[in-house]
């Protein structure tokens, strides 16, 4: 059930149906080679919301495409918020999805680029007084499934995976001509043992890294289709958990008298 498609009146019964649940895509826009369209992240992980809240009824909000990017702004097609208005604006969506009644929201992250300042961002809301639960959902849409992976080469962006789901999702945004004859290996970089704001960038400028040739779009709807069943099954245990509100509430009041 999509939040935008929705009258006040169905908004209002699908609360009812839903339990209570809203699910909100947090994607991306950056560069992904040469054949994936910018906003590849969020299409997929709004299509993940939306099968995902077909299969175990939810409403899912429009999802978040600008998010944290910072590296790729060296290609074009990125567009990247600060950090700290990032975390605020997603403080300030789930404070008006809650306003709408929703007592349960869950976060459904679908760039890697995302992956630390939305668990800080978790971690700030222990210290916040509401009277709503926000869960994050980290399951990656390729996880488990490099037995697919017909290319020996490792991926981690716009690789035979992603641009499989992507051909069986929006086909007719992908540009399989536009491939380069080599797959995206990694430039060698000096040992430094640390990490580096522009490590990854560094070592695949054109922001393509892995082999997208054997890619099909019967991969993909494989791939699809089982990170559905985790996200359903994932909005079913949040559903039955009452736990959480409980702690929220007993927490908020021994933050203001501690023992």
């Amino acid at each position: 059930m999509r939040w935008e498609c929705l009258t006040g009146l169905e908004l209002a019964r699908a609360r009812e149906q839903s339990g209570g649940v809203c699910l909100l895509p947090v994607g991306s826009l950056e560069k992904h080679g040469t054949h994936l369209p910018t906003g590849t992240d969020t299409l997929t992980v709004h299509a993940l919301c939306v099968a995902a809240a077909e299969r175990e009824p939810a409403v899912v909000v429009p999802p978040l495409y600008y998010t944290h990017v910072k590296e790729m702004k060296n290609n074009i097609g990125a567009i990247a918020l600060d950090t700290p208005l990032l975390m605020q604006m997603v403080d300030n969506l789930c404070d008006e999805i809650a306003r709408n009644g929703f007592h349960k929201i869950i976060l459904v992250n679908g760039h890697g680029g995302n992956r630390y300042w939305l668990p800080l961002m978790m971690m700030d809301y222990g210290d916040a007084d509401r009277e709503y639960a926000v869960y994050l959902y980290r399951g990656s849409i390729m996880s488990g499934m490099d037995h697919l992976r017909e290319s020996p080469v490792k991926e981690s962006h716009a690789g035979e995976l992603e641009t499989s789901v992507g051909l069986h999702l929006f086909p007719e945004h992908i540009h399989m001509d536009a491939l380069p004859a080599e797959p995206g290996l990694p430039r060698e970089l000096p040992p430094v043992s640390s990490y580096t704001p522009v490590e990854w960038v560094s070592m695949y400028p054109d922001a393509y890294a892995g082999d997208a040739r054997p890619a099909t779009a019967e991969k993909g709807r494989i791939i699809f289709e089982a990170a559905v069943a985790k996200l359903a099954e994932t909005i079913r245990a949040v559903k039955a958990d009452r736990e959480t509100l409980a702690q929220i509430e007993w927490f908020s009041r021994a933050k203001r008298h501690p023992a």
